[in-house]
């Protein structure tokens, strides 16, 4: 659904002309009046004063001019400002409408000049196709050396949904100084482009109106009335349907074989919306050229690596590099969907059912509570050995989640160790530091005794089996996109902020699945 350029429509906004111009004609007509009156009721002059027949009629008395004469000319001169007082400030409540109707003459000049531009100046139709639903661009394949290798066909993708993936300056850096490795070239000035900045301009206001419908309850609930609403949630289940029509499609052919994969190269084979909603475009060099070109783009070790000519742009997401910059952080709910979408429940906690049927109860950071904090809850720990006079195999403990009767304190030293105490002891102190305690011994420790891998010991634990973790700040980062300049995850920064977000085109559940397949190259 194309986005208007201006909705706004203040009070009278549309009289305001209407207003003006009466007030206008009144004052004037009355000017005329007035003048037409002084002419008939004037007379002709005789000659000087001096000269004048003795039986001339006198000119008004002085009590005739300051009275009756000076009432009438004030009491018009009231009325005529009493009607200037009372109109003006209809014209200026008009005045926003007046402006906004300014804005939107300027805009639809700026809309019509960019449709010009992207069917005619610049041509962007020739690559992207019209309206913006993606298409195809010539491309030469070189080499490293840049000799010939082929021509090839490059997916060009739509422009009907950049803007609810990147915002508008990033589509200004992107028209400035085009996309390196690509067929896209500097289209601005700044780039050594040949469109000055009004025309690149424009043609960012002719694509607002390429726009189709955000999938973002957000951005829906923005719509306005009820009516609205209704109608932009509509189009949005249509634009879902479409999406996920084809990704059950592509996995049905055999294109791929999970739906993390399926989204992850959205278009690959069918050119669906030109590749725009595919991470792949940037994240796999080649992808953009096809598998006839590039026939290995989905095999392990080149999909979603990154680098690399052509249009290897975006990092590469192999091996341990998400899981390092987005550690597993939350769990998912045990239909496959991402646990905190379905909200806090009505005390504040989140339910999860365990392996075995039991409820386990979570805070907003997914840590275990219960009633009484007791048994000790361990996240994504693991015994290493058992301790001493322990049953063999008593301390091989695995698991997401470990329910134990006791659970031992971890304390710093003088050497940076760590040694656990026994429970109620008190660590010794020296100058504000603690002691090297002596370590505890295994009889110290009640019933089934283990190790924690961080160096926790642990008694009369059992496993709890807790459903697969995810990244929530992985999800969150390709629901928005990147920020130049700004931060994510651990370690990661954004430099040009080209990382788009996928909040507002894709359903997110797939993109629960994109960040899961990503995880596991």
């Amino acid at each position: 659904m194309p986005t208007q350029i201006l909705t706004a429509t203040p009070m009278l906004a549309a009289d305001y002309r209407v207003i003006g111009i009466t007030t206008a004609a009144l004052v004037l007509v009355a000017f005329v009046l007035v003048f037409i009156r002084n002419i008939v009721a004037a007379r002709p002059e005789l000659g000087s004063e001096m000269e004048l027949a003795a039986n001339r009629k006198p000119y008004y008395s002085d009590e005739e001019l300051e009275g009756t004469k000076l009432d009438r000319s004030l009491s018009f001169a009231l009325v005529m400002l009493g009607l200037v007082a009372l109109s003006l400030p209809f014209y200026w409540l008009a005045e926003p409408g007046r402006q906004d109707g300014a804005v939107d003459a300027y805009n639809l000049s700026f809309e019509v000049q960019g449709e010009g531009l992207y069917l005619n100046g610049a041509q962007c139709v020739n690559c992207h196709a019209a309206g913006g639903a993606g298409g195809q661009a010539p491309y030469v394949l070189q080499d490293a050396d840049g000799q010939f290798v082929a021509n090839a066909t490059w997916k060009a993708p739509a422009l009907n949904d950049v803007l609810l993936r990147y915002s508008e300056d990033e589509v200004r850096y992107i028209l400035n100084y085009g996309r390196p490795g690509s067929p896209m070239a500097a289209w601005g000035t700044p780039g050594g482009g040949p469109l000055t900045w009004q025309q690149v301009d424009n043609i960012i206001v002719y694509l607002r109106t390429l726009q189709v419908q955000s999938l973002d309850p957000i951005a829906i609930d923005q719509a306005g009335d009820d009516e609205a609403v209704a109608a932009a949630q509509a189009l949005a289940d249509e634009q879902v349907e479409a999406i996920r029509a084809e990704v059950d499609r592509s996995i049905e052919a055999g294109e791929f074989e999970t739906v993390g994969e399926a989204v992850f190269n959205l278009g690959l084979f069918s050119g669906f919306q030109g590749g725009s909603l595919s991470c792949a475009r940037c994240h796999t060099a080649g992808w953009s050229l096809g598998t006839g070109v590039s026939p290995h783009v989905l095999d392990d070790g080149v999909a979603g690596c990154g680098g690399g000519d052509p249009s290897g742009i975006g990092f590469s997401l192999c091996g341990t590099s998400m899981e390092e910059k987005f550690p597993d952080d939350w769990w998912k709910g045990a239909d496959g969907s991402w646990l905190p979408a379905q909200g806090l429940s009505g005390d504040g906690y989140f339910y999860i059912e365990a392996a075995d049927g039991s409820e386990i109860r979570l805070n907003d950071t997914g840590v275990p509570v219960t009633d009484d904090q007791v048994p000790y809850f361990v996240l994504d720990e693991k015994a290493d050995q058992p301790i001493g006079g322990s049953e063999p195999g008593a301390g091989e403990l695995a698991g997401d989640l470990a329910a134990c009767d006791y659970v031992s304190q971890l304390w710093e030293t003088d050497s940076g160790d760590s040694y656990p105490f026994a429970p109620g002891s008190t660590p010794e102190v020296d100058d504000g530091k603690f002691v090297d305690p002596e370590p505890l011994e295994a009889g110290d420790v009640p019933g089934n005794k283990v190790v924690l891998s961080d160096g926790r010991w642990a008694g009369d634990c059992e496993i709890v089996e807790m459903p697969p973790r995810t990244s929530m700040a992985q999800f969150r980062f390709v629901f928005g996109g990147a920020d130049a300049g700004s931060g994510y995850g651990r370690g990661g920064l954004s430099s040009a902020g080209m990382m788009p977000g996928f909040g507002s085109t894709l359903p997110p559940d797939y993109i629960q699945e994109v960040v899961d397949y990503v995880r596991g190259l």
